[in-house]
């Protein structure tokens, strides 16, 4: 039974059963009252005639005395008895019914002295009085007039009209409280139902809507023999977007975001959010140069600046892309393929990638290896190695660069190109860099402690530079471990400068004005050079290392580098050669008088105790 149809009923009944409780109630009133001023009359009457009456010792004196009062004081079909020890002496009228019923009657409800009693089908209004003498009492009845019948009539009829009129608007009530209860409710379900299958940010289907959706296009495509694609999108950078502006800086962009799926897609295609910055889109009807042109079209509009509260920043994706039923069956592996898939996209920057069963094991290796990373990131298992850059001129050691280094329990030792990578992909590298920049102040306070008079390089992520809060951050490690801020280096490389210039010249003027010394790292390898050390207070350019190990050999080599450390010089730089890998090398960096040198033939990048051994050696 409907909720309408429960609400109409339940009024009705209680208004059906108000009206015969009320009728009921109403309709003995009436009677009791009626008969209740009938026998108190009579009873007061009667105790007046009786004080009248002294009975003769003539019997027809007293009858005709009490005919008298009959016809004087009482209608014609009234009775007047007198008794006495419940035996008829006298009477007057007559009567339809045979008197020694009416005493027995009498004798079953003299108790009363008064009352309303049925004789031969006919009802009478009766009372009793004593007389002066004890042992006879007067006994009056007076039959009960038709106007109480035409009083029950009438109240019966007001009754069921009133009643009708009542149920009537209860009726009308009920509908109109049913239907707006019944509106109300169905309104909350629609929204517990929406937010149970719907993202409550960007107002997209979430996981468990997309999952249903998948399984009945999968159902249509097995039973049709027809194709459809499933895209998993992750967004790029958003951690340190979320980190560096705010959670509600993330989530406008999310619906921006959200806004610009939409407007790339087809009508019957469908969108979802799984959580964070991931999202899903499923293309029905779908072969792979319709996913891989809808995949361009996301691309494109996800490659426009994000403009938010008069800050604009950059936030592309990486698309993974599997099709039924080229690459699975189920719909657990279509979503499994198109993970593995964007993780491939991600690691080539192509944008978008086609999940390739060739690089599946490879694919689940990374996958392994960003959890494991996670845990090894939480619980701070990534250690550092330090490899020392000495002055061309002394041969003193001028700084050790900090390098990042795990060692996996399983897989051994992972290279930092390819954890430090997952690191960024994962929002991880901003956590992971202030681990780096703690440990490695830490272990450089122990050092000058001992008396060692050197500094600390460490590498800044691209995503690190374009964190606002990072020269606060670095000043309170700097007074926690008692390190001087001229003590302390930090590269960037050119392609990280790149990603938004004025940006990262805000975060590294700041840095500046702090003391700490700013290095170009890999430089020449980009193709804004001019142009950044022009804008941003850069202390020293490192020569990347491939132009370092052949120019020995290499006439072009040793001009670039020739090149770049006079460029560092006139522009009041250090520069510093990476890679140096043997004696004539070095001997040719020290005739460019290139001011410091790094590289495998000077030390390989060593623990911190055995850099303290080295420190021995070196006297």
């Amino acid at each position: 039974m409907t909720l309408n149809k429960q609400i109409l009923l339940s009024i009705l009944a209680v208004t059906i059963l108000a009206q015969i409780v009320f009728g009921v109630l109403a309709y003995r009133q009436l009677l009791d009252s009626r008969n209740e001023q009938l026998t108190e009359l009579l009873t007061r009457f009667s105790g007046n005639i009786s004080q009248q009456i002294t009975l003769a010792d003539n019997q027809r004196d007293t009858q005709a005395y009490l005919d008298r009062l009959q016809q004087r004081f009482f209608g014609q079909d009234s009775i007047l008895l007198i008794q006495k020890d419940g035996e008829l002496l006298y009477r007057s009228g007559e009567a339809e019914f045979a008197y020694n019923v009416l005493l027995e009657r009498l004798k079953e409800v003299s108790a009363d002295h008064h009352s309303l009693i049925e004789l031969s089908d006919k009802q009478y209004y009766w009372a009793v009085s004593p007389l002066p003498d004890v042992q006879y009492e007067l006994v009056m009845l007076e039959p009960a007039s038709t106007a109480d019948s035409d009083i029950a009539s009438t109240l019966k009829l007001r009754l069921v009209t009133s009643g009708f009129v009542i149920l009537w608007v209860a009726v009308w009530i009920g509908l109109i409280l049913s239907s707006k209860i019944s509106r109300e409710l169905d309104k909350k379900n629609l929204q517990l139902q929406h937010l149970a299958l719907h993202d409550t940010l960007t107002g997209l289907p979430n996981r468990t809507l997309l999952n249903d959706r998948i399984e009945r296009i999968l159902f249509d495509a097995k039973r049709h023999q027809q194709s459809f694609a499933l895209f998993l999108i992750d967004l790029d950078r958003f951690k340190e977007i979320n980190d560096t502006l705010g959670h509600h800086f993330g989530d406008k962009l999310l619906k921006v975001v959200s806004v610009r799926l939409k407007e790339s897609v087809r009508l019957n295609d469908s969108i979802a959010r799984l959580g964070g910055d991931e999202f899903a889109v499923l293309l029905p009807h779908t072969d792979y140069k319709g996913a891989e042109l809808c995949a361009n079209r996301i691309l494109y509009a996800m490659s426009k600046p994000f403009v938010i509260d008069n800050i604009t920043t950059e936030s592309k994706a990486s698309i993974g892309i599997s099709i039924f039923p080229e690459h699975a069956q189920e719909a657990d592996e279509l979503m499994k393929y198109a993970d593995i898939a964007m993780y491939q996209a991600k690691q080539s920057q192509s944008g978008f990638a086609l999940y390739d069963p060739e690089q599946n094991k490879h694919s689940v290796r990374r996958l392994r290896l960003m959890s494991d990373l996670r845990d090894a990131v939480k619980n701070q298992n990534i250690h550092l190695a330090y490899q020392p850059v000495v002055d061309t001129t002394s041969q003193d050691l001028a700084y050790v660069e900090a390098l990042a280094r795990w060692d996996h329990p399983e897989l051994g030792g992972i290279p930092p190109d390819e954890f430090i990578s997952m690191a960024e992909q994962m929002g991880l590298i901003n956590v992971l860099t202030m681990q780096i920049l703690d440990q490695s102040l830490k272990d450089l306070a122990r050092w000058n402690k001992q008396g060692y008079d050197f500094g600390v390089s460490v590498n800044l992520s691209v995503y690190s530079v374009q964190n606002l809060s990072l020269p606060d951050d670095i000043q309170a490690l700097l007074q926690m471990h008692g390190v001087a801020a001229e003590k302390v280096q930090l590269e960037i490389t050119e392609t990280a400068l790149m990603q938004d210039l004025a940006r990262a010249g805000k975060v590294l003027s700041a840095l500046s004005e702090l003391g700490v010394q700013l290095a170009i790292d890999d430089f020449g390898t980009g193709f804004s050079s001019l142009n950044y050390l022009k804008k941003l207070p850069v202390d020293a350019l490192k020569i990347d290392r491939s132009f370092i190990s052949d120019m020995c050999t290499d006439q072009t080599d040793r001009a670039v580098v020739k090149t770049v450390i006079e460029l560092g010089h006139n522009l009041d730089c250090q520069v510093v050669a990476e890679g140096v890998e043997d004696q004539s090398t070095l001997d040719l960096l020290d005739q460019m008088s290139v001011d410091k040198l790094q590289g495998y033939f000077i030390s390989k990048p060593i623990g911190k105790y055995d850099l303290e051994a080295w420190l021995q050696k070196q006297g």
